[in-house]
């Protein structure tokens, strides 16, 4: 999938704050607070990956078209078994000067592809700002140039909590939404409490009056 790199993104208007939703108790800690518009926007290649034959997976196209809308144009759609095309495309714009930030995001097999997505990018000392998972199906261990992770999961038979590593320096987070019965390894990425949670992250990620450890190693050193 082919892309111009370095574009620069303009965002809609922020009005992003989340409508009151009743998940299982461990979202209150992820309810997003509504926040000014930032005078500079970060510029964010944003991948999402679908599960199993390409078509469940429909939350993926759901943020897809959310974030197009907001004004992320580096927004695309993948496939699980595309783990090469992906790592290669985000290998090839860093070596040619991108330092965009790098999402990836992922439901069922396409949460498996995301950790080996990232890990294929350590290798290559490429950081992975923000990755998100819905209902990933392995104990993946999570690579430690990912600087915020999530996974959205349940005990349903398909969901597993990811492995914090020791010494993990970024972020990290399992949710636990098995209490939630609303809820299956279908349609967790449909979710539109928790696409909103995620697409909050983003906004926060790419916003630089947010002031986070990412925004910060993205500006242009001084002296």
């Amino acid at each position: 999938m082919p892309r111009v790199t370095r574009r620069d993104v303009t965002l809609l208007a922020a009005s992003s704050a989340l409508a009151a939703f009743s998940f299982h108790t461990a979202l209150s800690q992820q309810r997003p607070h509504t926040r000014p518009p930032a005078m500079q926007v970060d510029e964010a290649l944003i991948y999402l990956i679908r599960g199993l034959f390409g078509v469940f997976s429909t939350g993926m196209d759901q943020m897809a078209a959310q974030f197009k809308a907001q004004g992320y144009s580096h927004t695309t759609l993948w496939s699980w078994t595309e783990l090469d095309p992906i790592a290669h495309d985000i290998i090839a714009g860093h070596q040619n000067g991108d330092n965009a930030h790098v999402v990836l995001i992922g439901h069922s097999l396409g949460s498996n592809a995301v950790v080996q997505v990232a890990d294929r990018l350590a290798q290559a000392a490429i950081p992975v700002d923000l990755a998100v998972t819905f209902d990933i199906t392995e104990n993946l261990t999570v690579p430690p140039n990912v600087q915020r992770f999530e996974n959205f999961y349940q005990n349903n038979g398909f969901g597993r909590p990811a492995i914090e590593p020791p010494g993990f320096p970024g972020q990290f987070q399992n949710v636990n939404l098995s209490n939630d019965p609303r809820l299956n390894h279908g349609n967790i990425d449909n979710a539109p409490q928790l696409q909103q949670i995620v697409m909050q992250q983003v906004f926060d990620l790419t916003h630089t009056h947010v002031r986070t450890q990412v925004a910060r190693r993205k500006e242009p050193r001084r002296g």
